[in-house]
């Protein structure tokens, strides 16, 4: 095990600190110069800022002190591990360290690609180094320092889960340097690591590195949300709440509506506000939008943009080998709306075409891209403006408001660092979201980081792999999941005390008065009365409907159904009630109002304790309960035996994916050896691909590529009945659905179909298809890596083999 390397001296930091200055083009600002001293003086560090205020300095930091750092400075012998959360944002990262410290240098890992995985400074996603945690934990001996990009991603949902087990597996000696936006509970966090590794800086920044002017667009003109002095505009507000409802017709529509569009381009452009980012969060809504503008001729550029959107959208085209993928590209781009400075930007786009827009628009040649808000996860496409076409969004299950955290990472593209003077943040006020809203979620303030943590079946494979359950129970405990629940028990204790003393306080005071002629044993049984009483009213009430009705309807009730002895008895059980309520000493007592409200108030004391101590006691050991129920599924389904991974169990740790027990179970149950290496991708494509479509009503036959994938599809689906099953005895619901979408898309590709004439799935775009293809072709790799020496081998190489277009290879 490498020992850990001691903190360096001050004198070495400042000579450091100093040196790296000089390789800058621009000076160090405060909050980078101290994240890298508390870096060399502790274990890690987090740093929190928003974005484009340089933060990813923090993180070159090192690589600079391995690579080019003069003389004694210099660490030669140390490595440099840079992760991310998307593929996009590696390969963009990879690009522009090869620029800065040579492609000698640098090396990147994903799972299409390996490209210098030797490199002093090799970039990655997350889940590529939580896989090479568990398997090769050797391959980080080296390894000086690990960079986790977007850390706030601990947020998400499921796949904040890795930001977890990279931080609670990776070793001692490694430095951990967390880049996050801005988050309020950054000390929370760091708290948290630095109890599992020791002491870890943190330094937070607020303020932006361009000021963000926010705006509202009313009727088609834009009015400041805030004045001068930073307080509500309140002619803003009561214009906002003045709007008439003309845009009512817009209310269930999620996109820029038809009559704000153009308006809102001319303010912009004659605010000096171009180039601008105009969200639309639907990809039709985005299609919709530059289809008006080529329509209405919309054009934004001059004659000498113009000729430079030409060069450089020739030269890109040069860029693209394979002839199919051009001529795809030509569809895929309307060159009309481009030479006038307008596109679109989503993730149902063709890879190069996205890749065309973004370096167009980093250039200032697009003036405004509708874009949906993918575009605002961490790819560095700055502008001037941001544009959020709507309040509200789908979120899968129905509409919500923006919530502070999302118009703040949607308004952090607004103003260009070394351009700007200020950027803009602009709002479509529509007539069904209530403007307080708005300004609830522009003040808001930093999102809080909440841990999503969730055990998954490699994970626990992964472990008892070379742990014995107890440790591995230990490690979940390490998780910042449990650290917020024991967080969250130690304030409920605290709060748990003062509602035991106030409810006691109350049971002292209230009934003690000369004047009081009830107890609170009699406003309980008085109480009780009249909720008697309100559920025999009715109950008589609904007795006289259905006797109404059974009358109209001709019946006749049977034996003891005479709806006037039974309307009597109700009647006498309810006079009966109510004359206990007139002689209760409650009736007559002057203070039953406030003794009315103190039991209200007891017993909402007594519910919240009741229910604090159930939470409590579930989130006390949930993490454990989850991995027990996760390792019985697999001792049912063979993936474990005696606590220790099977042949089978084995396999499985080795495949990283949503649905890698399934993989695993095909292979060794054989459904897949009658397949050749184009059917075995069209099975395998079901099990990695994720459907857009998976509400919409489901064809009632399905046209598969060949009887053979049928029969392999059917077989798969019987793996899945029979693992959901045991998930459902087991309390679990993990496993998702098959795809059933890329199918005949993936037979194709293996085939050597044209990229124009592969079938593009319902409701799925061209970069959807790209994207599933992409995710096979990564468990492909992964396959091969796994069986070794197994008669599958030879086809599945076939299958990578044949997956290998230029849309797969490029980086």
């Amino acid at each position: 095990m490498t020992a850990l390397r001691q903190p360096a001296g001050a004198d070495e930091i400042q000579q450091a600190i100093a040196a790296f200055q000089t390789s800058l083009p621009f000076a160090l600002d405060p909050f980078q110069r101290e994240a890298i001293e508390k870096l060399e003086q502790s274990r890690g560090v987090l740093v929190a800022a928003p974005t484009s205020s340089g933060k990813t300095l923090v993180a070159e930091y090192p690589m600079w002190r391995c690579l080019l750092a003069p003389g004694e400075l210099r660490r030669p012998h140390a490595r440099v591990i840079y992760t991310s959360p998307l593929k996009a944002l590696s390969n963009q990262k990879f690009h522009d360290l090869s620029q800065r410290y040579g492609a000698a240098n640098i090396g990147l890992v994903t799972g299409e690609h390996t490209i210098n995985d030797g490199a002093a400074v090799v970039v990655m996603t997350t889940e590529i180094l939580r896989n090479v945690l568990y398997d090769e934990p050797a391959r980080l001996d080296r390894v000086s320092d690990v960079v986790l990009d977007e850390v706030h991603y601990i947020d998400d949902h499921p796949r904040g889960t890795v930001w977890e087990e990279i931080i609670i597996e990776a070793p001692r000696h490694v430095r951990l340097i967390g880049l996050s936006a801005t988050i309020s509970n950054v000390e929370e966090v760091a708290a948290w690591m630095g109890g599992l590794r020791g002491h870890i800086g943190t330094v937070v920044r607020t303020e932006r590195p361009v000021p963000l002017e926010m705006w509202l667009s009313i009727s088609n003109h834009l009015e400041p949300l805030f004045d001068v002095r930073g307080r509500v505009a309140r002619r803003t507000l009561e214009m906002a709440q003045n709007d008439s409802m003309h845009e009512a017709r817009f209310r269930y529509m999620r996109r820029a509506p038809d009559n704000d569009l153009f308006h809102v381009i001319d303010e912009l452009r004659g605010r000096a506000m171009l180039p601008a980012i105009y969200f639309i969060f639907s990809r039709r809504g985005c299609a919709e939008a530059l289809g008006r503008c080529a329509v209405h001729g919309l054009d934004l550029t001059d004659a000498r943009e113009k000729e430079a959107i030409d060069v450089r959208y020739g030269q890109m085209m040069e860029r693209i080998e394979d002839s199919d993928e051009r001529r795809v590209f030509r569809q895929a781009i309307d060159v009309h709306t481009l030479r006038n400075g307008v596109a679109m930007h989503h993730a149902g786009m063709l890879p190069s075409a996205k890749e065309a827009v973004e370096r167009l628009f980093i250039d200032g040649l697009i003036k405004v891209v509708f874009a949906t808000e993918t575009l605002s996860l961490g790819l560095n496409m700055p502008a001037r403006a941001c544009v959020v076409s709507s309040f509200t969004k789908f979120d899968g299950t129905g509409f919500h408001s923006l919530t502070a955290g999302e118009l703040t990472q949607l308004m952090g593209r607004a103003g260009r660092r070394g351009i700007d003077p200020v950027g803009h943040g602009v709002i479509l006020k529509e007539a069904d979201v209530d403007v307080r809203d708005i300004y609830d979620a522009a003040i808001g303030g930093e999102m809080s980081v909440d841990s999503k943590f969730a055990p998954t079946y490699t994970m626990v494979l992964s472990l008892l792999r070379t742990r014995s359950v107890e440790r591995a129970e230990e490690l979940l405990d390490k998780s910042f999941g449990q650290y917020q629940n024991v967080q969250r028990a130690d304030h409920w204790t605290e709060k748990r005390g003062n509602l035991e003393e106030h409810l006691a306080d109350l049971g002292c005071r209230v009934f003690r008065h000369p004047k009081v002629q009830c107890t609170e044993r009699t406003l309980s049984t008085h109480l009780a009365l009249a909720d008697s009483v309100e559920e025999l009213q009715a109950s008589v009430r609904r007795a006289k409907r259905e006797h109404w009705r059974d009358s109209r309807r001709g019946r006749h009730g049977g034996r003891g159904a005479d709806p006037g002895q039974r309307f009597e008895a109700m009647r006498r059980d309810l006079r009966h009630q109510q004359e206990r309520i007139n002689n209760s000493p409650c009736r007559s007592c002057p203070f039953f109002g406030e003794h009315r409200a103190h039991r209200v108030e007891v017993r909402s004391i007594e519910e919240t304790l009741e229910g604090g101590e159930t939470e409590l006691e579930w989130a006390r050991h949930r993490y454990r309960r989850e991995f027990r129920a996760l390792r019985s599924v697999l001792h049912d389904a063979g993936f474990l035996e005696d606590d220790a991974p099977t042949q089978l169990g084995l396999l499985a740790a080795s495949l990283f994916g949503e649905n890698a027990l399934l993989v695993a179970d095909a292979i060794v149950a054989g459904h897949l050896d009658p397949l050749d290496p184009a059917e075995l991708a069209a099975a395998l494509v079901s099990l990695v691909a994720e459907d857009r479509g998976r509400d919409r009503p489901q064809p009632s036959r399905r046209h598969f590529p060949t009887p053979r994938v049928e029969v392999a599809h059917r077989r798969l689906r019987g793996s899945l009945h029979r693992l959901t099953a045991l998930e459902r005895e087991h309390g679990l619901q993990t496993l998702r659905p098959l795809s059933l979408d890329y199918m005949n898309a993936a037979h194709q590709w293996a085939s050597g179909t044209a990229l124009a004439d592969i079938e593009t799935p319902a409701a799925n775009d061209i970069g959807d298809v790209v994207k599933a293809m992409k995710n096979l072709y990564s468990m492909l790799r992964q396959m091969e890596q796994a069986l070794r020496g197994h008669p599958l081998l030879v086809r599945v190489r076939q299958a990578r083999e044949a997956m290998e277009r230029d849309l797969i290879r490029r980086v």
